[in-house]
């Protein structure tokens, strides 16, 4: 019996239309360029230059020139002076000092004011006056001659050319000295300065050194020789009561030399509960 084959029908479903929206974004994706693929980026990256290595390498002959150079913190202006130079210099000063104090005059700080000191004006009017002495010597009195004021002068020419020089050496000394004092005392705070490190760190043997010195850092304030305040430490102490900064009292007292006596006092208080005013009339309240 001869069997009928059906076919398979196969259901084809239509497709839906594309909207123009998605027809446009196919295009603009058709018209742009394929970017290219980029290297996948690693974790290490490049070290940039630093400056130093931007720098041509030392030279070794500098580098062994500044070894052999001492370690100073701040060298002096001046360079190092012998110490043969220094006792020679002070040798001859001593020996000027004993030729000098035969001759010298013991004045007391009175008798230099009672002098007369000559300046620019007055050196002008003494070279001036000895210039028409010697013109005019008719006009000299009687007990200053002619020969005294010239060796008077000579002996002023003197003196002066070598105090003009005592200046110069003085001012030398001064400079050097001051130079000197300078790395001296620079030298004596880093010592303090590293033993006050070393007693922080509990280092053996360095507290006792830093109790040692710390003392000469400690302010004991500013006061007279009477034991009082100075001039610039009670207007302080007046400044900061007027601001209120400060608890206390001043009282200022004065007492001028009159013949009936007069006294002139300042109190000030704000202490009171009572307080009275005089003007027109007189009254009195309480608060």
């Amino acid at each position: 019996m001869a069997t009928k084959k059906t076919a398979n029908k196969k259901t084809i479903a239509k497709a839906k239309p594309k909207s123009k929206a998605q027809t446009k974004a196919k295009q603009k994706a058709k018209q742009r360029p394929k970017a290219k693929a980029q290297p996948k980026k690693t974790s290490k990256r490049t070290p940039l230059p630093t400056p130093h290595s931007l720098l041509p390498a030392p030279n070794a002959q500098l580098l062994a020139h500044y070894a052999k150079l001492p370690e100073i913190k701040r060298p002096p202006n001046t360079p190092f002076i012998p110490q043969q130079t220094i006792t020679e210099v002070t040798l001859l000063l001593a020996q000027a000092k004993e030729k000098l104090e035969a001759y010298a005059a013991h004045l007391r700080a009175l008798d230099r004011k009672r002098l007369n000191k000559i300046g620019v004006k007055r050196e002008g009017f003494a070279q001036r006056a000895f210039r028409l002495a010697m013109d005019n010597p008719e006009f000299l009195p009687h007990y200053l001659t002619r020969v005294r004021y010239i060796d008077d002068y000579d002996h002023y020419v003197l003196m002066q050319t070598a105090v003009d020089e005592d200046k110069q050496v003085t001012e030398l000394l001064r400079n050097l000295n001051s130079e000197n004092e300078d790395v001296f005392y620079t030298d004596g705070l880093d010592y303090y300065a590293a033993v006050k490190e070393a007693a922080k760190r509990r280092v053996d043997a360095s507290e006792e050194i830093f109790e040692d010195l710390s003392p000469f850092f400690k302010s004991h304030g500013r006061k007279n020789e009477n034991g009082e305040p100075t001039k610039k430490q009670a207007l302080r102490d007046a400044k900061a009561l007027e601001q209120g900064r400060r608890d206390g009292r001043i009282i200022i007292e004065n007492i001028n030399p009159k013949l009936t006596g007069g006294v002139h006092k300042v109190i000030d208080e704000t202490f009171k509960d009572t307080e009275t005013f005089k003007e027109s009339e007189q009254g009195e309240y309480r608060e």
